[in-house]
């Protein structure tokens, strides 16, 4: 939104400039600008309308259409967090009853409401631990995004056509758009979690074991272990999978023009630059020094 209200500031300010004569294209970008700001103020207003209210044992959720369900704790059979998604989904009877982003302020006193009824509460993959689950966990926020930004520029390019007489020739873009942002693009930002997949190969050729066979041997799911002898966590599209055995010594976290990033040294005296979130580099460190953490359950991840 804020974006959208800079770009018409910045297209307004040239138009001033040139004194206040505006072309076709000119006229084109005005309402390029105007759509994006519609697009992004609906989907703030939409998303902000999700939520869930707590009162007592009763539970009433607000979709994002307005309308709101009502449940008790006593009728929730189990919850499910995707923390790449940062959302936490009840499911009642079986079904998906609501889903609430894991920002909201209060998400973390949900968490603990549900595990004092004795809710269970899961992530959201399922299955033994495999590096292709774990490449497409962290690609999928951005799969996500660029397909939003698709279908949010096609339906701009549209408006623009029906409602501000431009030329329907510009609707010849919406398959361009689809191939440059919802496959190209993608696919170059695939480099960032293979740089993980590489150096866990590394290990897996150097230690002589198998990354699917050691999780599945330590029942690890989802998209974050730590045990005494695995640490694996996901940040900024990056992965971060790593034996004890292979490291010798990481140093502190610094940011970078790439991100925040750590040094790591193996015992065979190879240097990574290892990226990712801050907190995924700093529980790294944390669990390389002190072992794994003592603290279980989604609440105190959240």
């Amino acid at each position: 939104m804020v974006i959208s209200i800079l770009f018409e500031l910045l297209m307004l300010g040239a138009y001033v400039w040139q004194g206040l004569s505006q072309g076709e294209w000119d006229a084109q970008l005005v309402w390029l600008g105007h759509a994006c700001a519609l697009v992004c103020l609906v989907v703030w207003a939409l998303l902000g309308m999700r939520r869930i209210q707590v009162d007592g044992e009763a539970l009433t959720a607000r979709t994002a259409l307005g309308t709101r369900r009502k449940t008790t704790f006593a009728q929730i059979d189990r919850a499910e967090t995707d923390y790449q998604m940062m959302s936490l989904t009840l499911f009642v009877e079986g079904a998906a009853f609501a889903k609430v982003g894991l920002w909201h302020t209060c998400i973390a006193n949900l968490l603990e409401r549900l595990a004092d009824e004795g809710i269970d509460v899961s992530e959201a993959a399922k299955g033994p631990m495999t590096k292709g689950k774990l490449c497409w966990a962290a690609m999928r926020p951005v799969v996500m995004a660029f397909l939003g930004i698709d279908v949010a520029a096609s339906s701009i390019l549209a408006f623009m056509c029906v409602f501000a007489g431009a030329d329907p020739s510009i609707l010849a873009l919406v398959p361009f758009l689809f191939l440059l942002v919802g496959i190209i693009l993608p696919t170059l930002l695939l480099s960032m979690p293979l740089r993980g997949i590489w150096v866990l190969g590394r290990q897996e050729r150097k230690l002589g074991f198998s990354f699917s066979s050691e999780m599945e041997a330590r029942g690890a799911t989802g998209t974050s272990f730590e045990d005494g002898d695995w640490f694996v966590g996901l940040g900024n599209t990056r992965i971060v999978a790593f034996r004890r055995d292979y490291i010798d010594r990481i140093s502190s976290v610094e940011g970078s023009d790439s991100g925040d990033r750590c040094l790591l040294v193996s015992k065979d005296g190879k240097r990574h630059k290892v990226y990712a979130s801050k907190e995924v580099l700093e529980d790294l460190r944390r669990w390389f020094r002190k072992g794994p953490r003592g603290v279980t359950g989604e609440a105190p991840r959240a």
